[in-house]
């Protein structure tokens, strides 16, 4: 027995809107009244370990850290950060010093392994590193023509209504250009109706 798609939504729905829902869209059961909390799932295995305690900012451990670019642009950074730091705010560092415009275009390397932006610096296990810096090219901005064009009008604020266009001049511009006197009027008509177009 076998039904088509559209005969299954239709009785599908009509199952289903046949009686009201009982309860609403926000429903939730009471606290008391939950006898189990469902299937015990096994522990995530990930590398932090939440017995850790952080230290307070004044007495934690610094790393010095020198950021290297071989390809270009090519820089050295030397700076010391807190062991609590991520990778993610090694990178802010080196946009605020004006190395590269986006964190995005960064990756930092240890040892040719990339370092993952929320990888805290403790991790490290080291009181100093080098880290080698890749830079990629900056990510293009897309440049929105009707936004500029509608920009560029609204500030000019000229009268083109009252603006005397040198049509002579234009018309002998053009019959010098294309040395057909037919070709010259044609592209004058144009030029003209474009200009009454736009006013």
């Amino acid at each position: 027995m076998t039904t088509t798609e559209s005969e299954f939504v239709s009785k599908f729905l009509t199952l289903a809107t046949l009686s009201d829902p009982i309860l609403w869209r926000d429903y939730q059961k009471p606290l008391k009244e939950v006898k189990s909390l469902g299937v015990a799932l096994p522990p995530l295995k990930y590398k932090y370990d939440p017995k850790r305690v952080k230290k307070s900012d004044g007495s934690a451990s610094s790393i010095k850290l020198t950021l290297k670019s071989v390809r270009a642009p090519k820089f050295s950074v030397e700076q010391k950060f807190s062991t609590n730091d991520t990778v993610y705010q090694v990178k802010q560092l080196l946009v605020a010093e004006g190395q590269v415009e986006h964190v995005e275009q960064l990756k930092l390397l240890l040892k040719g392994k990339v370092l993952h932006d929320k990888m805290l610096l403790a991790d490290f296990n080291l009181s100093d590193a080098t880290l080698n810096v890749m830079v990629s090219k900056a990510p293009v901005k897309e440049i929105n023509t009707e936004g500029a064009s509608e920009i560029e009008t609204n500030s000019t604020n000229i009268d083109l209504s009252n603006l005397e266009v040198p049509w002579n001049e234009i018309e002998l511009l053009l019959k010098t250009k294309f040395n057909n006197d037919k070709h010259a009027s044609l592209t004058l008509q144009r030029l003209q109706k474009g200009w009454e177009l736009t006013k």
